[in-house]
């Protein structure tokens, strides 16, 4: 009984309430700005005092909704709560005058439990839509074949001579209509490049005008290399075996926010599916890193790497392609980048020759460059001007003084004849044919361009890509130094058509001798033998040795300086761990990654992906897409996918048109320049419904379907071309929605509401009461002594 009184003292207690409140307030003020805390000892030098977020710190590892969720927050609540009830209880009558007190307090606890209800049942996230979708059929095909309407996105339909391959080569969001009765419309325009074993062409499909679909052929003449189909054969599609048609790309999940509460998930599928089962992945850390090993990073100091075992399972869930392998998650990175270290590999590893050049110009100009010469893709740098190769004879070291020759015969015509190999530059005179033998007879070649150490097969090979002239027409022709690669392929095909054999009236042998490159470092034929080999000024044809630490001067005031050789190098390949100054701060976890253990095969780290996407083909543009496949020791192959959790939005979405409205001037690349980017969306609830009128959602102005709250959250820019992406794009071609509840909120309005009303009723109607029971006790009193002094 004692206890019972004391608990309902304490509850009621007004410094007891305002602690709590002092308390919550400073809860709130360290989850939501942090700590600002001393790091030197003089507290007045400028860098003393640093900033953070103790709630990312390694003991708590909170984002800040989870700050908010978390016990002590919520007792705080309860407290307040269960004080402002027993004191209002306790303290405060239920009589007229305080009835705006009462309604406060009612407001505010109304308040509490609507919002518990939202938070607790809060979902948010969001959900990528692109605009179209290709899909094709073809004669003779079973099933149809779909791809993203995205530039550069590549599939295939159809075997042997009814075999098409399609590319998607432009895409125009507004693209002008000039047919009759629609001229000057906008629409999105869609054209793909079409290439069959006899022919090339285009096809330009129209969004929502199927009857527009049109062909596109070569030869449209100067400064038009493409007519319309319909002009020069009198239909508009030149291929009826082949049908295309835009769809819509539709969307029916969306993924969680990490940021909100941490919702990690590993997708599987088998190789070759495109369906994705998720694996839920629990109590993976989102701030801080944590590897279970130092051998698991690569890190120039062991003793730096972010070392903090952990081991999380990641059972198999209801329906999982591989129910009996359990997979687990050993080590994260929040902000990581793979790349490769070389380091000696010892007398028993295999010949692998690696060395570090610095070429410094009379200028001061330097350049570092680290080579393999055994490896297609690390052999050359500066587009194949520099080079490292490996001889095992001295035969072979001669071969590399020799200039790149190509050897041309025509057993017909009695025509044997080597020549030195010439690439022409663009402009006049680049497409004239070398004469072969008496020019009488029409034989002649003529270069396109040449490719050194070009990664084939698991190997290096060089190329010339040629025109080849005959009585009988022109052949183009890519000739390997390898034979058995050399291919004819028709004129303009792009290298997209199936090889065919080289045409045998003419054979053509490149032999590329030391190729392209101005300056190649050749090792061998003894394993610490190196020699440098300089293709300009007066040391064409010349060789000079060098070794560790030593330098040679070249023609053109250049110096090579060879700062490291190993001859049996090993590749250590993993993820460094990027320092907390270089990062890039508003990129969330895009560059974590999670180091994954797969019974039966080798470990590996997974970068993260955004969105779990069928395959490459369906990829959106900026979203990295980042799965790997392992094999199990049974020899299946699992596909595997880091990345966030997903729910099913119960609906399907399509975006009919995205429409960017701008200031004056348009958009310029700076997000200033946008007033405001609507999706026009459409919903279908189930297969067998029609999709429903277009509906706009806007930043500001979000809409509700089947009890979700859909807005603008992200867009597809345009970017001009550039050495990254030489095509560009015209942007608009997809929008990412931001996904969300809201539960509760109408119980918080209420509480809202009721607490407004009570405060308009504590400050200007319950003065007026009190004022006007004050002015009648004063009346009462005044009768009173009227009285009094009457029977007085």
């Amino acid at each position: 009984m004692f206890a019972v009184r004391w608990l309902y003292d304490l509850f009621s207690s007004v410094r007891f309430g305002i602690t709590l409140l002092v308390l919550l307030f400073i809860y709130m003020s360290v989850g939501s700005a942090g700590v600002v805390y001393p790091v030197h000892p003089n507290l007045f030098h400028p860098d003393a005092w640093v900033h953070d977020q103790l709630r990312q710190w390694r003991p708590f590892e909170m984002t800040e909704f989870e700050w908010f969720h978390w016990w002590p927050f919520n007792l705080l609540v309860g407290l307040i709560a269960a004080t402002m009830i027993v004191t209002t209880l306790r303290r405060i009558p239920l009589r007229v005058v305080n009835l705006g007190v009462w309604m406060i307090h009612t407001g505010i606890i109304v308040l509490i439990v609507g919002s518990v209800h939202y938070f607790n049942s809060k979902v948010e996230g969001d959900a990528p839509v692109a605009r179209r979708k290709i899909v094709l059929e073809a004669d003779g095909s079973s099933g149809s074949v779909e791809l993203l309407a995205a530039q550069g996105t590549r599939a295939v339909i159809g075997e042997g001579a009814s075999q098409y391959a399609v590319e998607v080569v432009d895409i125009d969001p507004a693209w002008t209509l000039r047919t009759e009765g629609s001229e000057g419309e906008p629409a999105y325009s869609v054209t793909v490049s079409v290439q069959t074993p006899a022919r090339r062409f285009m096809r330009q499909l129209i969004a929502g005008r199927p009857d527009l679909t049109e062909d596109l052929l070569p030869g449209g003449g100067p400064g038009q290399p493409m007519q319309r189909a319909v002009k020069a054969t009198g239909s508009a599609i030149v291929d009826k075996a082949l049908r295309m048609r835009l769809d819509y790309e539709t969307q029916g999940w969306f993924y969680l926010r990490n940021d909100l509460a941490k919702a990690w998930a590993v997708y599987v599928r088998p190789a070759g599916s495109s369906e994705w089962t998720m694996r839920p992945l629990e109590g993976l850390p989102l701030y801080n890193d944590r590897v279970s090993s130092a051998t698991d990073v690569l890190v120039a100091d062991p003793a730096s790497a972010p070392l903090r075992p952990m081991l999380l399972p990641v059972p198999p869930v209801e329906g999982d392609p591989f129910p009996d392998v359990t997979i687990a998650v050993d080590g994260y990175l929040r902000y990581a980048q793979l790349r490769s270290l070389l380091v000696p590999g010892g007398a028993n590893a295999p010949f692998n020759p690696t060395a570090t050049l610095d070429i410094t110009g009379d200028e001061g100009a330097a350049s570092t460059y680290r080579l393999m010469a055994l490896d297609p893709e690390r052999s050359t740098a500066d587009d194949g001007l520099l080079r490292m190769a490996a001889v095992s004879s001295e035969a072979d070291f001669e071969r590399l003084l020799r200039p790149a020759e190509i050897r041309v015969r025509v057993p017909a015509a009695g025509i044997d004849v080597v020549q030195a190999v010439r690439v022409p530059k663009e402009g006049a005179g680049a497409d004239a044919f070398v004469p072969v033998g008496d020019p009488l007879l029409g034989y002649g070649y003529r270069i396109r361009a040449a490719q050194d150490d070009l990664p084939v097969a698991g190997r290096s090979a060089s190329v010339l890509i040629m025109d080849v002239k005959t009585p009988s027409g022109v052949i183009r022709r890519w000739v390997f130094d390898d034979a058995a690669l050399t291919r004819d392929v028709p004129a303009g095909d792009g290298g997209h058509a199936t090889p065919v054999a080289p045409n045998p009236s003419v054979e053509v042998e490149y032999m590329p001798g030391g190729g392209r490159a101005l300056l190649t470092l050749v090792a061998g034929p003894g394993e610490r033998q190196l020699r440098l080999i300089a293709a300009f000024g007066d040391a064409i044809g010349k060789s000079q040795p060098i070794e560790v630490g030593g330098s040679v001067r070249l023609p053109a005031g250049l110096t090579v300086e060879l700062s490291s050789y190993e001859p049996r190098a090993r590749i250590m390949e993993g993820p460094v761990p990027i320092p907390l100054e270089q990062r890039i701060r508003d990129a969330r976890e895009m560059i974590s990654m999670a180091h994954i253990i797969v019974p039966g095969a080798a470990p590996l780290w997974v970068r993260f992906s955004p969105y779990a996407f069928d395959d490459v083909r369906f990829a959106l543009r900026r979203h990295p897409f980042h799965p790997q496949r392992v094999r199990l020791a049974d020899g299946r192959e699992m596909d595997i996918l880091f990345s966030r959790q997903r729910l099913p939005l119960g609906t399907e979405v399509a975006l009919e048109d995205f429409v960017l409205v701008t200031h004056s001037g348009g958009y310029t690349g700076e997000s200033g320049t946008i007033r405001d980017y609507t999706s026009l969306l459409r919903f279908r609830d189930s297969p067998d419904q029609p999709w429903s009128d277009p509906t706009q959602v806007s930043v500001n102005a979000p809409v509700e379907h089947g009890g979700l709250w859909f807005f603008q959250a992200q867009w597809d820019p345009p970017e001009p071309a550039s050495a990254r992406d030489p095509r560009g794009s015209a942007g608009l071609n997809y929008t990412v929605l931001g996904v969300g509840n809201r539960e509760g909120v109408w119980t918080q309005l209420a509480g809202c509401v009721i607490a407004v009303v009570g405060m308009t009723y504590a400050f200007y109607v319950k003065p007026l009461l009190i004022r006007r029971r004050t002015e009648r006790a004063k009346e009462a009193a005044k009768k009173r002594l009227a009285v009094a002094g009457a029977l007085s």
